[in-house]
């Protein structure tokens, strides 16, 4: 979970910036960039292969988070929903005709706020308990929310109207790894990949070399939730998903792209840390409790003073753990295909 610029670069290479391209619309002979309701463009798109579409906030400076639109020949499939500012299910009918599918890579609510405009929505089972204990706020909340962050320019067109939703209770299916979603023609594996919840998983996408990683592995991972996994157990989910390394290129987040090779990086990264040799930085977390930094960051930035990508943050006192006992959970999950 990060709010910020978007990075986009391969590990040991230079972090241009990605622009974000106008997207050709599918069966509607035009361009689009963004979709504006009310003079006010909450999402922007850039396909980034075929019937692939990578969605951000346009009508903020920066960008919460990012979320991904996947065709099939049959349906589509929503990867988050970022914070639920603005209609994102409509948003996505102005790309693909196809009915839409919604799969969260977390809990986080930069990655479910937008759910409440979906009828239901497909979530690993060991973080369906905390998403229904984070329901209950309103949409004048997030309206709230939504204008603060607002560029100027915007910020006095929007209104409270359908763009934004009550976070009340939905349908949530649970997945386990190794589900898989059929979309036709093209298939999306889970992965569980436990670290920053204990539910975060990765969705493989081998016919475009891509993985949707959500927030398992980035520049800014975060251990230091009070519902984190032990670094022990993420090295293990590292371990599994460099066994997988085969079948993708690029790790498209829900904050930063990176190359495959960010996943070595925070192999080794990671290995430190259980070896007591790493950099551990003390500073605040994201909600003022002491944690540490594996890695030495610049001065007020973000960036490794090493020149490399993949950080991590976490508590002393849970490097070393075991899994704990797995939920039950008695919904049926429906069929994916």
């Amino acid at each position: 979970m990060r709010t910020g610029n978007i990075p986009v670069w391969d590990a040991g290479q230079e972090n241009p910036k990605k622009r974000i391209n106008e997207v050709h619309l599918k069966g509607k002979g035009n361009v689009m960039r963004d979709q504006e309701t009310g003079g006010v463009p909450y999402f922007s798109a850039e396909q980034i292969a075929e019937g692939t579409w990578m969605i951000r906030s346009a009508f903020t400076a920066d960008t919460p988070s990012l979320c991904y639109l996947l065709e099939g020949r049959d349906y589509a499939l929503l990867i988050d929903t970022m914070m639920g500012w603005g209609n994102l299910k409509a948003f996505c009918e102005t790309l693909t005709d196809l009915p839409v599918r919604l799969v969260n890579t977390h809990v986080h609510p930069d990655h479910t706020g937008g759910n409440f405009h979906f009828d239901l929505c497909y979530m690993h089972y060991r973080d369906i308990p905390y998403f229904q204990q984070s329901l209950g706020y309103s949409r004048q909340e997030v309206f709230e929310q939504a204008r603060a962050e607002a560029l100027p320019e915007y910020r006095e067109r929007m209104v409270m109207d359908d763009n934004f939703r009550d976070a009340l209770p939905m349908r949530v299916f649970p997945l386990c790894d190794g589900d898989v979603f059929d979309l036709g023609g093209r298939i999306i594996r889970v992965l569980e990949c436990p670290g920053h919840t204990p539910g975060s998983i990765v969705l493989l996408d081998p016919a475009v070399r891509f993985a949707y990683t959500g927030d398992a592995c980035n520049g800014n991972t975060l251990l230091e939730f009070a519902n984190s996994m032990p670094v022990s157990v993420y090295m293990q989910s590292l371990l599994q998903l460099r066994t997988h390394l085969g079948e993708f290129d690029r790790m498209y987040g829900g904050h930063e792209i990176f190359g495959a090779d960010l996943v070595d990086e925070a192999i080794e990264t990671v290995a430190k840390v259980l070896a007591g040799t790493d950099d551990r930085v003390e500073t605040e977390g994201m909600f003022g409790q002491p944690v540490r930094y594996a890695a030495r960051r610049v001065e007020n930035g973000y960036a490794r003073v090493d020149g490399k990508h993949f950080n991590m943050s976490y508590v002393p006192e849970r490097v070393w753990g075991s899994f704990p006992e797995k939920q039950r959970i008695t919904l049926d999950l429906p069929p994916m295909a």
